[in-house]
């Protein structure tokens, strides 16, 4: 998670958003450690940007989905001089649109074939949004790539232990890891993302990357709306299905039933359905997370942790509790092939 932290003094932060926006500041409060302003403009909250040298091209892509008819989503303020950060002593903040919103319960199950129809909603909105190749924001088809660089090392860390009887534990993890890694990568060894973007240009979007419940907010009319696109990034967007559901079907173990709501919700709002391509990729991302993949290897070469074994068991827990989703499709095969 990125951060969005301002430490500066209310009287500061004053100052800055009348000499740059050009606005009354009414009153301030500070939550999560950013500022929600009151102004003579409306409620807006003042956040840093250090993490954020890019802001503006985030904002760009916010206003283009805004103008294709996805409005659920917040507003970023220019300054008098047009732009979106404004600088102090080495440091960026802009300005965003404070919501009076809720955010979604924890218990996510009620809400999660109207966030799935939402997603959608939002993803068809991006469609055509794309930043440069060389943008770190552009992730498609690099799943590939990932997936062996994760190989490669994952091997050599079990190299390292191999040898060693009191590292027996660290072996069995590293085979979950590699085992994992390697289902990943055949779920997708045949799938061509160039084929697959020139015949299907809308499997690839604008993806939220951070569907966390403090990132899903409910209005008074219970409908739904996406805010902090710190992670946003241009890839497959079954990308988010997946990560959606890493975060939101875990506390109800992996249960089918809410996995189909949320996957029917999704689809009923599609032009074009999922196709077989895209429910590889799918399964890819559900197989093996980047998350799964670094708080593992955080964990493995963290030796003053002393709690670090419990940690990894809760990991893999979680994730042998989606095996039976795998099922459902026609991979795996039963025997995992290795890169």
């Amino acid at each position: 998670m990125l951060s969005a932290n301002v430490d500066l003094s209310e009287n500061i932060v004053k100052t800055l958003i009348e000499e740059h926006y050009g606005i009354d500041v009414y009153s301030m409060k500070k939550i999560r450690a950013v500022y929600k302003v009151n102004t003579s403009h409306g409620s807006f909250g003042f956040k840093g940007a250090e993490e954020l040298p890019d802001l503006p091209l985030i904002a760009e892509y916010l206003k283009k989905i805004r103008e294709k008819g996805f409005i659920k989503i917040p507003k970023l303020l220019r300054s008098k001089e047009g732009k979106y950060l404004i600088h102090f002593e080495d440091k960026d903040y802009f300005m965003e649109e404070w919501l009076e919103l809720q955010e979604l319960p924890n218990h996510s199950y009620p809400y999660v074939q109207l966030i799935g129809e939402a997603l959608a909603d939002f993803h068809q909105a991006t469609v055509g949004i794309r930043p440069e190749q060389d943008s770190p924001r552009y992730e498609w088809g690099k799943r590939p790539s990932f997936l062996f660089r994760a190989y490669q090392k994952l091997t050599k860390m079990k190299e390292k232990f191999l040898y060693q009887s009191s590292h027996s534990l660290e072996v069995k993890i590293l085979d979950f890891l590699l085992e994992r890694c390697s289902l990943a990568y055949q779920y997708i060894k045949n799938v061509d993302y160039n084929k697959l973007l020139s015949s299907h240009p809308e499997s690839a979007a604008l993806c939220h990357g951070g569907l966390q419940h403090r990132n899903i907010m409910l209005d008074h009319k219970g409908e739904v709306w996406f805010i902090d696109f710190e992670t946003l990034s241009y890839a497959e967007r079954v990308k988010d299905l997946a990560h959606f559901l890493e975060h939101h079907a875990k506390p109800y173990d992996w249960d089918s039933n809410m996995v189909f709501t949320f996957l029917h919700g999704y689809q009923s709002k599609l032009s074009t359905p999922i196709n077989d391509m895209e429910w590889r990729i799918f399964f890819s991302y559900l197989a093996f997370p980047t998350r799964f993949y670094r708080r593992s290897i955080r964990y493995l070469t963290n030796n003053s942790n002393p709690e670090k074994y419990l940690k990894l068991k809760e990991i893999i827990d979680s994730e042998t509790e989606k095996e039976p989703l795998f099922l459902l499709f026609n991979l795996p095969p039963k025997k995992v092939s290795h890169f």
